[in-house]
């Protein structure tokens, strides 16, 4: 790599070579899937489910402390063909084939089957057969594999005559509990949920969703986890400070002094963000959440490709745009006239800079899992 390409690497970000894999048009629809299933395990499904993928709002990032968080359901996500083994073991695949035990996909289903083992669900020498498809693409923060394991669980419960257990991962319980034209609010902590209204289409709004492909040097997780843990350490829950300003001083570690001034402005922001949806204030959340973008320097995020989609969104007529997840995606709250003007917007940025080109989509929020045959 030259001088200019390391320049560009140390702008850009460690994972600059644009967005991975594809974003399928559509996924198998459910004639491929049963096919696939027939093809590969020599029997019929017990049925269909769809999950959706998920878009993080706000709140993602204080999850190690339980923090509350908002998200909405994409129209796009997992079709799974599901059925019962009794031979014990659980198998994944696509319409294309079987996917190794060691898949980030074969993982998810395999979680949800002992799980199910442990509740009940399934007995010791049942598992689980899943033939699945997505037009969710893989590696842009959106939820395929909590989409897939929201399909499993919600199969197991449906072929099994009862609800879904309680103590699911928030990723899953947000696809179970997602509606159209509403957000979830989770405690990340407790995982108990609410909905709140967020009807896009009713007020001609769009989500404009924005996949970079950029990727950090590393899992920055795990390392805020640990910050935020230590100073909750020294001072306590960080959701019981009352007065900000006062604890900022007695934090005498700068790095410290950031999250915790994150974390706790995060939780401010977002209650005000659910003030406004529940007075159908939609597009005044637009501010809050390019507020909350702004307010994740303060966590060392987001990534420069981020910033250069949110910045371009915003000069081209959104009323907000933020950093989801912890990778390369945005997403912009725009009014519908402008949607084209944004998506141009942000191409045009990454192809001045000579970067690879975004992937954009328009969402408003979807239906949370369900059966579907």
């Amino acid at each position: 790599m030259g001088v200019t390409g390391a320049r560009l690497r140390a702008v850009w970000g460690a994972g600059n070579g644009g967005p991975v894999g594809t974003w399928p048009s559509a996924a198998p629809g459910p004639a491929a899937l049963t096919a696939g299933f027939v093809k590969w395990f020599g029997t019929e499904p017990s049925g269909l489910w769809h999950a959706p993928g998920r878009l993080a709002l706000m709140g993602e990032h204080t999850a190690a402390i339980g923090g509350p968080a908002l998200f909405a359901a994409l129209p796009w996500g997992i079709t799974a063909a599901i059925g019962i083994s009794d031979d014990g073991r659980t198998r994944t695949a696509t319409p294309n084939g079987p996917l190794s035990e060691r898949h980030r996909a074969s993982r998810e289903v395999e979680a949800v089957a002992a799980s199910a083992r442990a509740s009940g669900h399934l007995s010791d020498g049942q598992g689980l057969r899943v033939v699945f498809g997505a037009d969710l693409p893989a590696h842009a923060s959106l939820g395929l594999s909590a989409a897939l394991g929201a399909a499993a669980t919600l199969a197991l419960a449906d072929l099994s005559g009862s609800e879904p257990p309680e103590d699911l991962p928030v990723a899953r319980r947000v696809c179970l509990d997602a509606r159209a034209g509403q957000v979830v609010r989770v405690n990340q902590g407790s995982g108990r949920t609410a909905l709140f209204p967020f009807d896009l289409a009713s007020a001609d709004l769009r989500l404009v969703v924005v996949d970079t492909g950029a990727l950090p040097r590393r899992d920055l997780r795990p390392i805020r986890a640990a910050e935020l843990s230590r100073a909750q350490e020294l001072l306590g829950p960080l959701r019981a400070i009352q007065d900000l300003r006062a604890t900022l001083r007695r934090i005498q570690n700068p790095v410290l002094r950031d999250r915790v001034e994150f974390a706790v402005t995060e939780t401010h922001r977002l209650n005000a963000a659910v003030g406004l949806l529940r007075t159908d204030r939609f597009g005044e959340v637009g501010p809050v959440l390019s507020s909350s973008h702004l307010s994740l320097r303060k966590f060392d995020l987001p990534l420069p490709a981020v910033e250069a989609a949110v910045e371009a969104a915003a000069l081209s007529g959104a009323r907000g745009a933020r950093m989801s997840g912890w990778a390369g995606t945005s997403f912009a709250l725009v009014p519908s006239e402008r949607v084209d003007d944004v998506t141009c917007g942000v191409r045009e940025v990454f192809h001045r800079r000579g970067r690879p080109e975004p992937r954009v989509r328009v969402a408003v929020p979807a239906e949370g899992a369900r059966r579907v045959a």
